[in-house]
């Protein structure tokens, strides 16, 4: 079975975008303009990726998350956190993963904080006691890049990441 995949899935709300700019007399609306496309990707011989635009998943797909955002102040924007969502019924897949800037690349996992990688969970074992164990990319709910650097007025930051439709 087929699930749509739509605009409205990605509506506001599923990336959190915070920045600091200089005070302005007039600012914008929003000095960032931000953009997150998705696309699927198929793999073929000799690992030659192709892409088409994603209009409907199966399990098994492997989709192609590609965030743009661009500066539209007239400042530099600094301390800029860009959130990734990982849909319901897919699984995060670490290929594929880059940010255009420096940034440090954190997951959130159930029952956890937020924590760069490897991140850990923490299971009950057996006998009730608790462990803490290395997680894995399915275990990721969200992902976020804290970029370090200031974005430039109108530069653009490009992001991507994967998901793998559960099967």
């Amino acid at each position: 079975m087929r699930h749509s995949i739509t605009s409205s899935i990605f509506a506001a709300g599923l990336m959190l975008l915070s920045w600091s700019a200089a005070a302005q007399d007039q600012k914008p609306a929003s000095p960032l303009s931000a953009n997150l496309g998705v696309q699927s990707v198929e793999i073929g011989e000799g690992g030659k990726e192709t892409f088409s635009p994603a209009e409907a998943a199966a399990p098994g797909d492997l989709l192609q998350y590609t965030g743009r955002y661009e500066n539209v102040a007239k400042e530099p924007l600094s301390g800029l956190v860009i959130n990734g969502p990982i849909p319901s019924n897919t699984s995060f897949v670490d290929a594929g993963r880059a940010v255009s800037l420096k940034a440090a690349f954190e997951v959130l996992i159930d029952g956890e904080s937020w924590q760069g990688v490897p991140a850990y969970k923490t299971v009950t074992l057996e006998d009730g006691t608790k462990s803490r164990v290395e997680a894995e990319a399915s275990d990721y709910r969200q992902i976020r890049w804290r970029v370090s650097e200031a974005l430039p007025p109108g530069a653009t930051l490009v992001t991507t990441y994967r998901v793998q439709v559960e099967k």
